[in-house]
C-alpha cells in the first residue's frame, strides 16, 4: 500500500481506510513542516498548523479531490494558515499596543491585585526563562518601547532577528499562557502600576 501513488490513497480514505490516511500523512508530512516552519520559524505553531490541516483533509475527505497528488493541496491549505497566523498576531500587537497607550484609572480590590501579582511573577519568570537574546530583545521592545531598529544597532543584529525574536518570545508567551490570553496581551506593568 506505501507505494500506491496519492489518488489511489485518497480513494482508500474516502472509504475510511485509516492506514492509507497515515501513509499520506507520513508522506507529506516532512515537507509541509518545512514549509510551514520557513514561515513561522516556530515549532510550536508549525506542528498547530499541522495537525490542523490533516484534521481538515480526514474530515473534508469525500470532497477533496486530487489529480495526481495531494501535496498542492495541503501547501494551498498551509499558505492559507500561515497567512491566518500573521494576520492574528498582528492583531494581538496592535490590541496590545492600544492596553499599554490605555490610561488605568481602575481601582482594583484585594483579590484582584494578588491574581495581578501571581500573574506578573509567572510572567516575570517565563521572561526570565527565555534565551538571553530573545530575553533582552522582548525587555528593550517591550520595557524600553525600542523599535526593532533602534534594538538591532544596540544589540548589532539585523532588523530581521530582532523581529524574529520578538515573535517568538510572544509565541513562547501565547503557549505557556494559553488558558489567560489576556496576560499575554497585557504586560504585567500595565496590571496594576500601583502595585
Amino acid at each position: 500500500m506505501k507505494n500506491l501513488p496519492d489518488v489511489d490513497l485518497m480513494e482508500l480514505v474516502k472509504e475510511e481506510n485509516d492506514n492509507a490516511f497515515e501513509i499520506l500523512l507520513n508522506r507529506h508530512s516532512k515537507a509541509l513542516y518545512d514549509l510551514v516552519y520557513k514561515r513561522t520559524r516556530s515549532d510550536a505553531d508549525t506542528k498547530d498548523i499541522i495537525q490542523d490541516i490533516f484534521i481538515s483533509v480526514w474530515k473534508n475527505r469525500q470532497t477533496i479531490t486530487i489529480e495526481t497528488s495531494l501535496y498542492p493541496y495541503l501547501y494551498r491549505a498551509a499558505k492559507y494558515a500561515v497567512i491566518d497566523l500573521t494576520i492574528r498576531n498582528r492583531k494581538v500587537l496592535a490590541f496590545q499596543e492600544i492596553l499599554m497607550s490605555a490610561p488605568m484609572d481602575i481601582d482594583p480590590g484585594a483579590e484582584q491585585i494578588t491574581i495581578a501579582q501571581e500573574l506578573k511573577q509567572e510572567f516575570e519568570a517565563e521572561v526570565a526563562n527565555m534565551p538571553s537574546t530573545m530575553r533582552d530583545i522582548f525587555r528593550l521592545s517591550r520595557d524600553e518601547k525600542l523599535s526593532s531598529r533602534e534594538i538591532a544597532q544596540r544589540l548589532q543584529l539585523s532588523e530581521q532577528t530582532v523581529r524574529n525574536n520578538i515573535t517568538l518570545a510572544l509565541n513562547r508567551l501565547r503557549v505557556r499562557f494559553k488558558a489567560n490570553q489576556l496576560l499575554v496581551l497585557v504586560p504585567p506593568a500595565i496590571y496594576f502600576t500601583s502595585l
